[in-house]
Order: structure tokens, then sequence, then C-alpha cells
């Protein structure tokens, strides 16, 4: 069976973490992925400091293309519209308006090609006041309140390790967009624009959360929520030896399935007591090392795990039971796609391409001869 997306072609604008990470999937599962970058640099992912964006660079992009085209130069523009005559799927990170300036905005482009689907990422929508502001994942947090119900019972607020914003507020629910526009298309004949804005999508993520804080059932803040720290049953505790056990026993069996391991049956009818019966359970946790927890509430069914370093995860049994770990064919290693079909697995893709690697091949592909192809470099259209 052939991979679920292929026959999809993609034109990726994108650049740094959002939209990279999109295409990466769109690629996991078949899709063709052309990238667009500046000939000068490239993506700015390529430059990060201290060697980090080869790192960053060569897992990102993955099973990708490059053509390294100047937009801002006409010549660059005319071949950006000679590749949507076969590319259907535009995918770009830029400010609202930018592509309107490049001449590649969604309205002209549509018109001329009707069936094509734009994603655009951003961090604050495509209108309105904030539209134009620069931020990153920690800008968007902020606005959206998840920074600051994320820390500790003394108030002090915490860094998630993981970019939020940008992958669960922007990625993924691009993805999804991006999934529904195919599926609408292929029963309208027309595509649309993906409107995915990183603050709509980490406002999102506190739905269920700000259910119980609108209607005065939850306390909006660092450990003060049931599922943030504020209750003995559902929070992270220290152990003697400096590690931590992470415990969820939201669902009363699992809370007496705990309290039952650790002989403390009184606990039972605390489950969801105040700060007296967490510093009792922490009290409790101090008590053991680590590993000695992690023997006595393995088999206790009561959602109790060791919390792990990013290295550690990667080392367990589990990422390596679920496929989570890949090596590239410069033998790199990489996180695998986390999308998983039954029928249509994710490929092996290629290493990350190098700048304009495939400018050659993509100018040849659109009848380019290669004195023309070579005149462009010298004008600076294109570089390889």
């Amino acid at each position: 069976m052939p991979p679920a997306l292929a026959g999809l072609k993609v034109l990726d604008l994108s650049m740094n973490l959002p939209g990279p990470y999109l295409t990466w999937l769109l690629a996991c599962l078949g899709a063709e992925v052309l990238k667009l970058e500046n000939p000068v640099g490239g993506d700015y992912a390529r430059g990060i400091g201290a060697g980090l964006g080869a790192a960053y660079f060569a897992t990102l992009n993955r099973g990708k293309q490059s053509l390294a085209l100047n937009l801002k130069h006409a010549k660059g523009r005319d071949i950006c519209l000679k590749l949507l005559e076969s590319h259907d799927i535009l995918v770009e990170g830029f400010r609202p308006g930018t592509c309107e300036r490049l001449g590649l905005g969604f309205a002209e482009l549509s018109a001329r090609f009707p069936r094509l689907i734009q994603v655009s990422i951003t961090g604050y929508g495509q209108e309105g006041d904030y539209s134009q502001k620069a931020g990153h994942d920690i800008n968007y947090l902020a606005q959206a309140g998840v920074l600051g119900m994320t820390g500790t019972r003394e108030g002090h607020l915490a860094l998630p390790g993981v970019q939020m914003a940008d992958l669960a507020g922007g990625s993924w629910p691009a993805l999804a967009g991006l999934l529904a526009a195919v599926i609408q298309r292929g029963n309208t004949g027309r595509g649309q624009l993906v409107d995915a804005a990183m603050y709509d999508g980490s406002l999102s993520m506190a739905t269920m959360v700000f259910a119980g804080v609108a209607a005065g059932l939850s306390e909006d803040g660092p450990a003060r929520m049931l599922l943030n720290g504020g209750a003995p049953c559902y929070g992270l505790y220290r152990t003697q030896d400096g590690g931590h056990m992470s415990l969820g026993a939201l669902e009363p069996k699992f809370w007496q399935n705990f309290c039952q391991a650790i002989a403390r049956p009184d606990l039972v009818e605390r489950q969801f007591g105040g700060a007296e019966a967490i510093a009792e359970v922490a009290a409790i946790f101090a008590a053991r090392d680590l590993a000695q927890w992690v023997d006595l509430l393995g088999p206790a069914d009561c959602c109790a795990e060791p919390v792990l370093s990013l290295k550690e995860a990667a080392a367990a049994p589990l990422a390596q039971e679920r496929g989570m770990l890949e090596q590239d064919q410069e033998g790199r290693a990489h996180l695998a796609c986390p999308l998983k079909l039954s029928d249509s697995p994710a490929l092996a893709l290629a290493p990350a391409p190098g700048l304009g690697q495939h400018s050659r091949e993509v100018l040849a592909g659109l009848g380019y001869a290669p004195r023309e192809a070579d005149e462009l470099r010298t004008l600076g259209v294109v570089a390889w």
C-alpha cells in the first residue's frame, strides 16, 4: 500500500521549528516536500549558535529537498509560481502581509491556483492588534495564561522543557487544519487558507482547565489546581536520593491502590486534601530512594512513574518498544515519527538537505537549461 499522503506536493517556505516540524510529519507520511530557502544563509535554524543549528536542522528537515531561491527577486517569484502549477500546498510562517509583499498572498495565488491550500503559521493570527508583533514560544505561552499556571507551590514560575506553543499550539493544529482542507478539497475542488496561530493553539490547550476556573471550581495559578499540583493525588514528589516520582492517582481506585501500597489506608479519604495532605505525602516519598519507589509502586497500578531525563527516556526500553528512536543514513540519532498507521507506516527518510542541494534538479524539472540555471545563479536568484 502506498504511503498515506502519497501524491501531496508541498512547497515549504517556513523556518525554525513550527513549520518545519509540520512538513517533516508530512514527509514521514509520504508527502513530497520541497523546501524553499533564502540563498543567503537559508533556514534560520541552520545558523543557531554553538553548533546547535546543524543538529536542529538535521532532525527537522529529514526527507525534504532544498531549493535556494530568492523570493524577493522577480525571477525568483516566477519560479515559485511555476512550482505552484504542480505543488498544491504551500506552508509558510512569515508575519502577516509578507507573502502579499512578495506577490504570493493567498488571495492572489488562489485566484490563479484554485486548488491551492496555504498553511500560515503565525504567532497571533492574520489580523488584529497583535498580528505584527514578534514573538517566540515563551511569549505565546505567557499571553495564553499557560506560564501563569506552571510552576511551584512557592509561586515560582517555570518554563516547559519543550516548545509547547510552537508544536502543540502551532504545528499540530496546522496539521489538522491542513488535512481537513485536503479532505474538503476532494469534495469541492477548491483549497483554502489554514490560519494557525500559536497563541490560539496555546490558549486552546487550557480548554478543560478554563472550564473549571470559569465555573469557580478551581483557582488559577501554579500548584493551585487539580492537575498542576494542588491535590495530593496528582503531583511531583522528591525522593530521598534527589530523584522525583510522578503520581497521577486521579481516579479513586488508583488512589486507593497507592494508599494500599504504602500501607496508609488513613489517606484514602484525603485524596483531594489541601497543603497539609500534600506535605504528608511529600514526606512519605522523601523517605525512600527513587529505585525503591519504582519497585514498590510499579506493580501497584496507581499511575506512578519515575521522572526521567530526556537521555534516560530515549535509552529506556519503552522508547525502543514504541519505535521512537532511529538513525539516519549518516548515523545520527533522531526521534522517530509519532504517527503510526497500520497499513501505511512512516517512511525511512533521507538526511536533511544541504542549502540549495536540489536547486539544479528542480530548475531542470521546470524546463530551465543548464545555461539558464547558471545565469539565475549569477543574478543571485538561486544558489547551490
